[in-house]
């Protein structure tokens, strides 16, 4: 693909959210939602807990898959793992990559292989992974869709409460940003009942905030 196509899919210095697959030491893939930024559209920067699987994949592994989607059940799902039946995404999601040892999902609008450059730690709970891009393919060039605030919403609200439990989980001052956080879910909560209600966001919603009262 060309630089200028890939341009459509990441936007240079500008963190946009996406989907990271890797492979776990048993072979399992695994996929977790994620931020990703570029300067040159040749190297990623991928900046993931430290706590977390997917860090200790790309330790193993030294490659990933950032797949690029607009599905939100794909981020509902792949953010809450253990929620899936057996406690895993199901394997049929996947395929393995063409020119790295990762899988990717199909079920992506676009995905980008990159192996890994480096690996450092960034503050004292997340690393910065540098990647080299191998291979940026989309089958199609997506029609542009009209702005829907629910969809953003939804989106963040998931990515925060993600970092909720992580930081109950912390000091006196971690803590104080969970609270931060959910207040914001419960805004992004009374967005999405208000414009969409009774709609699929409401539910991923609802799950959010039922995870978060437990």
């Amino acid at each position: 693909m060309s630089l200028m196509r890939a341009s459509l899919l990441l936007s240079k210095n500008i963190i946009v959210e996406t989907i990271v697959s890797t492979y776990n030491a048993n072979g399992q893939p695994t996929a977790a939602p994620m931020g990703v930024k570029t300067e040159d559209m040749k190297h990623i920067v991928i900046r993931p807990y430290a706590s977390t699987l997917t860090y200790t994949n790309l330790q193993l592994k030294r490659c990933t898959v950032i797949n690029v989607t607009s599905n939100l059940e794909l981020y509902h799902r792949t953010a809450f793992e253990e929620a899936n039946p057996e406690g895993k995404l199901p394997t049929d999601w996947f395929e393995k990559a063409k020119t790295v040892d990762a899988p990717k999902l199909r079920m992506a609008d676009a995905f980008v292989e990159v192996s890994v450059l480096d690996i450092k730690l960034f503050g004292t709970e997340r690393a910065e992974v540098l990647c080299d891009v191998k291979l940026i393919k989309a089958p199609s060039l997506l029609l542009p869709e009209a702005y829907c605030r629910v969809k953003f919403a939804t989106i963040e609200a998931i990515l925060h409460a993600t970092r909720v439990k992580l930081f109950l989980a912390g000091d006196k001052q971690k803590q104080e940003q969970a609270l931060r956080l959910i207040e914001l879910i419960e805004r992004y909560n009374a967005i999405v009942n208000r414009a969409a209600p009774n709609s699929r966001f409401a539910g991923i919603m609802a799950d959010l905030a039922q995870r978060i009262n437990s």
